[in-house]
């Protein structure tokens, strides 16, 4: 594989408080990838209410299990703590072993992959960094945003989010979407609730699908007519559809306006090695030179 330049390492200069935006925007993935995961592929009002994580029939998988979401976005973030700085090439490393070896999967394999990210992990292992085309348009890109946001914070160029981004999803309109998404962050982290509005106005508006333009849409539309992290995350994993990410990119842009506290104690302590996934959030988010 060729080696692409390296960047200097993270170093925001951020205090408690935004320390604790990132964790809930980091935390806010994993919870709603959980949460969504057990409704995933069903109909919009064709799945049992969800408000505590259930087991997921789909994966065989018990209550607090991650999938895809999460596990790609804990190999982002290993490898930045691992390396001490941006390293493209291992973190593509790291969505090889992911699905070779379930590194960082909630199972002892990795589970619920995408088509586009298992034929982009497939470009991988032949040396591509940049996979996909403009057909490319599924979420997986924004599912995984948080630890790429995190690490570009106070960045203006975003250049390491397109990158990490084309690993799997190289699309003008991922691209469009990541820039959305980015914009909507950078109101969030500063306390402001974001004036962009979903295109969607009523529920029965709101699409479910893998897209990454509706999945974006869908977690606004959650995000703008609810006024707590926990309202707004059931009404977004209960769209059902790609419920999983619909929630994880949810979590994110709330989990950054909200903070890590908003977050409720019972859907944490459900989380499969809480304890574990929380040291490399925590290291994560408090990485310095």
């Amino acid at each position: 594989m060729n080696t692409p330049k390296k960047t200097k390492p993270f170093n925001p200069e951020h205090g408690p408080d935004i320390r604790n935006r990132f964790k809930g925007m980091f935390w806010g993935l994993v919870v709603g990838d959980c949460l969504g995961s057990p409704i995933q592929f069903m109909p919009k009002d064709g799945h049992p209410h969800i408000t505590d994580m259930v087991r997921c029939d789909t994966f065989h998988t018990p209550p607090g299990y991650w999938t895809d979401d999460s596990s790609m976005a804990f190999c982002i973030a290993e490898s930045v703590i691992r390396r001490g700085r941006y390293d493209l090439a291992d973190i593509a490393d790291n969505f090889v072993r992911w699905l070779d070896e379930g590194f960082w999967s909630s199972l002892s394999r990795a589970f619920d992959v995408g088509q586009a990210t298992r034929a982009a992990i497939g470009g991988i292992r032949h040396g591509s960094l940049k996979n996909g085309s403009r057909d490319s348009q599924g979420n997986g890109s924004i599912m995984r945003f948080a630890p790429s946001w995190i690490l570009n914070y106070g960045n203006p160029d975003r250049t390491i989010l397109y990158e990490i981004s084309d690993l799997t999803h190289n699309s003008s309109v991922v691209r469009e979407t990541i820039d959305l998404m980015a914009d909507i962050c950078e109101a969030h982290v500063q306390g402001k609730r974001t004036t962009t509005a979903s295109i969607y106005q009523t529920r029965e508006e709101v699409g479910n699908s893998g897209w990454a333009v509706s999945t974006l849409q869908a977690a606004l539309w959650a995000f703008q007519s609810t006024d707590s992290f926990e309202d707004g995350m059931i009404a977004a994993v209960n769209l059902g559809g790609d419920a999983d990410s619909i929630g994880a990119v949810y979590g994110q842009i709330a989990g950054l306006y909200y903070g890590y506290d908003a977050i409720p104690e019972r859907w944490l302590a459900a989380i499969k090695d809480r304890e574990k996934v929380n040291e490399l959030i925590e290291q994560f988010v408090t990485m310095k030179k």
